[in-house]
């Protein structure tokens, strides 16, 4: 019999995968499909000390963002704001506030899709100012950095273009200091949008350039879950 510290081991494996396919392949059907697998092996766990109930807690969160992620990857929404709150309330309880500020990330996705902005707005509020107590952690940096860009996308589509570009300027540098490639490529593409925007096609050509090395990169990368 599996003890339950390997079955919660291997469900995170399943999740890592699932990262990997949604996030590099931009394969939204096996993103979902794993992190069901994983789902059923978190929720089947039960009596749990209470270390072991919040490392359970903090995995399956995550596990629903994922999920949240594919279905959304795929055009499905309808449930996204019940499934990142889900996720927030066992992030909550799960002793990591890296944890939180993913779901208040994604619940604040959840929202501006709905259309409700300062409910999306409301969320990002406050994981920003989580994650100020935060300012060396890579993981809650990183969460940072995908928050500035949603941001930057959000007064890029009210023509706000200079603040835009602002913000994320702060989010490349973000992903520049916490290594994050994906983050530095998809940051690069809107600043170069924005930058058109702002008729400064210098600045934009430099951008495309970044990005286009950055993409390179995240190609030659080798998938960790290559048999």
């Amino acid at each position: 019999m599996v003890s339950p510290e390997r079955a919660i081991f291997d469900a995170e494996e399943l999740i890592n995968q699932a990262i990997w396919r949604g996030t590099h392949d931009q394969d939204f059907k096996s993103e979902l499909t794993l992190c069901s697998e994983a789902k059923i092996i978190l929720e089947g766990l039960s009596d749990l000390d209470s270390i072991l109930e919040k490392h359970r807690r903090r995995a399956l969160s995550q596990c629903l963002l994922r999920l949240d992620h594919a279905y959304v990857g795929l055009g499905d929404y309808e449930w996204s704001i019940d499934r990142c709150t889900e996720a927030l309330t066992l992030a909550e309880t799960s002793g990591s506030d890296v944890q939180i500020a993913r779901a208040l990330l994604s619940l604040g996705n959840g929202f501006l899709n709905a259309g409700d902005i300062s409910s999306a707005e409301r969320q990002w509020v406050r994981l920003l100012l989580l994650a100020e107590e935060y300012p060396d952690d890579t993981e809650m940096q990183t969460v940072v950095g995908w928050t500035l860009v949603v941001r930057g996308q959000v007064l890029n589509g009210k023509s706000l273009y200079n603040q835009a570009a602002r913000v994320l300027e702060d989010a490349y540098a973000t992903f520049v200091d916490v290594g994050d490639k994906f983050g530095c490529a998809s940051t690069c593409d809107l600043l170069a949008d924005v930058y058109v925007k702002l008729d400064a096609p210098e600045k934009a050509e430099t951008y495309k350039s970044k990005g286009e090395e950055c993409k390179e990169r995240i190609r030659n990368q080798p998938n960790p879950y290559d048999p």
